[in-house]
């Protein structure tokens, strides 16, 4: 029986839904500044981190929670920087998580994202709202005293990602239909953890969303386009 359901599951991770993926939910996204030499050694070449005065670079840094009207539903993390590829900039995932091992699989296949899984620990309170990713044992990172009631606006962006597919870099569309804002929470980085490198330097801008996001298959990277 044990062996049954062992295959089962693996079925099941294995039978992701193919692109493009809607995700429905909401997001806690920080954007803040870190030392570039920290984050140098996560970029593969021939990316290189886009660099601001001081020897910073942008990072971000989101959790969400995907829900009802999704392609699936599950929780995950997206840390990265900006980079650019020659002259062209965009942003660049380092780490991503998930709760989800169809999400974990079918990230790694389709899009080649470094997807884990990681566990998530929401707490909904009344006004109040939190979250705690762990990395097995190790807390990677936590965002407390999310304000519910925040005053969202819409916002209707298409971001597309600089992804390296290990020998080759493309262009990962996306396209968000969100209501957008910024809040105040608190982002605590676990002194342990896989995110380390992420040290904020200077302000952090956080804010709240909710909406969804088409994630489309990976196109070729035009040079010059």
């Amino acid at each position: 029986m044990t062996h049954e359901l062992s295959r089962t599951e693996t079925a099941l991770a294995r039978a992701y839904p193919p692109p493009p993926w809607t995700l429905q939910g909401s997001a806690l996204i920080a954007a803040f500044a870190v030392r570039a030499e920290a984050v140098a050694p996560l970029i593969p070449a021939p990316l290189q981190a886009v660099t601001l005065p001081g020897g910073l670079a942008m990072a971000f840094l989101g959790v969400a929670r995907y829900g009802p009207g999704s392609t699936l539903e599950y929780s995950e993390l997206i840390a990265g920087v900006m980079v650019r590829h020659g002259m062209r900039p965009g942003p660049f995932i380092t780490h991503i998580a998930v709760d989800s091992p169809q999400s974990q699989r079918g990230g790694v296949e389709i899009w080649y994202l470094p997807k884990q899984l990681w566990r998530f620990e929401w707490e909904l309170g009344p006004l109040r709202a939190s979250v705690r990713v762990w990395d097995g044992i190790t807390l990677v990172c936590a965002m407390s005293e999310v304000p519910l009631n925040a005053r969202l606006l819409p916002v209707k962006l298409q971001v597309p990602l600089l992804q390296h597919t290990g020998s080759d870099v493309a262009l990962l569309p996306g396209s968000f239909d969100l209501r957008l804002n910024r809040a105040p929470w608190q982002l605590q980085l676990g002194p342990n953890g896989p995110l380390t490198m992420f040290k904020p330097v200077g302000p952090v801008l956080t804010t709240v969303g909710r909406g969804s996001m088409e994630i489309k298959p990976l196109q070729p990277l035009v040079e010059g386009a």
